[in-house]
């Protein structure tokens, strides 16, 4: 018997909900009135995620010669923006990482911080103000193909060979197998954890901006060229040529002209060449 997005969603069993910290983190994070002390409240509360922004804070890449042991000192450290990045990073990254970790969960996870750290930077670029939400609709914009991973290990792992070797088109070979694609899993499991809307529109329109409700297009445009973009750096399963329809209406929503793409994703590898280092620390 068939079964919707949705359904898929409300049986996931072996899929943990989102973790609280993470939620409340994701939440904040993408608040523009959010401040430091909202988000030290929030990591306080988990040891683990203190430990690791800790470790962070004290790596040779940002040259300290005394010892940061609080997290007040980690956020002077490291700057509010890259502290949320890694606090976001760090929160979010093994909701990428359930069941057996193999080639494909790897690549999955690899993708979604690239593509995050490729949205954060478009958005810069493009002057987009929401930057930190660019960064997690990034993050998350495929979490729907972790969901499949798991709850159709063999199925969903024959369709991504099939989408890596074979040059497949990855959304028609999901509606044809169960009915859905990861991109309507991403946005019911976002309904489920209560994220913002725009995050919603971002996850289910990334491969089509086109149809993004007009207050939420934006943002998918901005996930949309960060997929695209991570591909072109080979982080993933999956050709560029796959998403190039998707692009081209994103540079057409953010009315950003071939030769201005050109340059901003100059910019654009820049960035993601610095933030891969500290992301590989969370």
């Amino acid at each position: 018997m068939s079964i919707t997005a949705q359904e898929l969603i409300l049986n996931l069993g072996d899929l943990p909900p989102l973790p609280q910290v993470a939620s409340q983190v994701l939440r904040v994070s993408a608040d523009p009135e959010a401040n430091v002390e909202d988000l030290r409240k929030i990591i306080s509360m988990d040891q683990a995620l203190v430990s690791q922004v800790l470790k962070i804070s004290n790596s040779d890449m940002f040259g300290r010669v005394r010892k940061v042991t609080t997290l007040t000192q980690a956020i002077k450290t490291l700057g509010f923006s890259t502290f949320k990045s890694v606090v976001i990073a760090s929160s979010a990254k093994n909701l990428h990482h359930c069941g057996t970790m193999g080639l494909q969960e790897r690549l999955i996870g690899e993708h979604a911080l690239v593509s995050a750290m490729a949205s954060r930077a478009f958005a810069k670029s493009l002057r987009f103000p929401r930057i930190e939400e660019a960064f997690i609709g990034g993050l998350l914009h495929d979490i729907g193909k972790s969901v499949l991973v798991v709850k159709f290990p063999e199925r969903y792992g024959a369709l991504l060979r099939i989408v890596d070797h074979e040059n497949g088109v990855g959304l028609d070979l999901e509606l044809e197998t169960f009915g859905f694609d990861h991109a309507m899993v991403g946005e019911a499991l976002l309904n489920r954890w209560n994220l913002a809307l725009s995050l919603q529109a971002a996850v289910r329109w990334h491969h089509g901006p086109v149809h993004a409700h007009e207050p939420h297009r934006k943002l998918a445009a901005i996930v949309a060229l960060a997929n695209h973009l991570a591909l072109e750096e080979k982080a993933g399963i999956g050709n560029p040529s796959q998403v190039e329809e998707a692009s081209l209406q994103a540079r057409e929503i953010l009315k950003v002209s071939p030769e201005a793409l050109v340059d901003i994703k100059e910019s654009v590898r820049a960035a993601i060449a610095q933030d891969r280092a500290l992301i590989a620390e969370c």
